[in-house]
This record gives C-alpha cells, structure tokens and sequence, in this order.
C-alpha cells in the first residue's frame, strides 16, 4: 500500500485508467507518474474485485447467488457498504455504513460515461470511455474539488465505478 499516492496531492483534474495484462487485466488509476489505486481480481472465475488504495484494501462480492446487490467490504470480511442496482435502470446506488450515499450512473440513453453523483455534492467525477485506446480505456475527470472529510475514499469510489462498467460490459457479453 506504500507504493500509492495520496490523491490530495493531485495537481491536474483528470487523471486516466490504465490496463495492464491481458489474461488477467488489472487496472490502474494513475495520472501517467503516480499510481493512486488498483482494481484487480482474484482469479478469472471468481470474479470478487480487489480494490487496494492508499487507504487500504476493499473487496466486492456478490451479497449471495441468485442475489443482485454487490457487498462492499473492508479487507476481507468487514462489510462497510452496499451496491445495489436499480430494477429497470442502469443505475448503481451505494449505500455505505458512515451515511456517505452516491448513484453511479448513466445521464444519456447511449452513454458512455457514468458519472458518480451525490444528493448534497452534486456531480462528484465522471468515468468515460476512451473509444480505441487499449492501454488507456477509461479517462477520469473530477467535476469538483472535494475535502477528503466529504467523501469516504475518491480513488476508492472511481475502482467501484470502474468495476461496475466491467460489471456491465460482462453481463452484455453474456446476453
């Protein structure tokens, strides 16, 4: 965890989303110098998600096997959070244990950035697809300067963010 920075040293208000491997991708949030988390997963068929930031390491599981929320837990087993999709929207909603609540979603039909919302902050950052760029498939701007005391982890909510759009990218695929 040392090897990651701190995102209040950020300068610039995007940063990018780099894959690495091909097999078994994980990704990295970096603004092409520093590293500020990782999304990575335990194996190809297990798909629980492995979030590690400069805060500590996260994981996501899926709350049971015919359930449709996602567990959001502190290490391995300390559950902090939950994501639950809406039924007839592409929509995530996260509910975390500190009261923080934020909606990832989709603003347009064909979209495809999702953006990460929050009833008393607003617009918080938005995620969009970089069409044809395979190393960098995922740019990220910041639509605010937020204090850290507002919002549980910056780094922490882009990873949630990401893997839901692999979440969704799977599930399309699979259709």
């Amino acid at each position: 965890m040392s090897d990651y920075k701190q995102l209040d040293q950020l300068r610039a208000h995007q940063l990018t989303i780099v894959k690495k491997g091909f097999w078994y991708p994980d990704f990295e949030l970096t603004d092409g110098q520093y590293v500020y988390g990782r999304l990575s997963y335990s194996s190809n068929f297990n798909r629980n998600a492995i979030i590690e930031t400069p805060q500590g390491t996260w994981t996501i599981k899926r709350k049971g096997w015919f359930k449709r929320a996602l567990l959001l837990n502190k290490g391995e087993n300390e559950n902090i959070g939950t994501l639950t999709p809406q039924t007839w929207k592409r929509d995530f909603n996260l509910y975390m244990d500190s009261g923080f609540e934020a909606t990832y979603l989709y603003k347009k039909m064909f979209s495809k950035s999702l953006t990460i919302t929050n009833d008393s902050l607003g617009d918080m950052l938005e995620i969009s697809l970089q069409a044809f760029n395979f190393k960098q498939p995922y740019a990220v701007t910041f639509c605010q300067v937020l204090k850290q005391d507002q919002v549980p982890s910056l780094p922490l909510i882009t990873l949630i963010g990401l893997h839901i759009i692999l979440l969704r990218r799977q599930q399309a695929a699979a259709s």
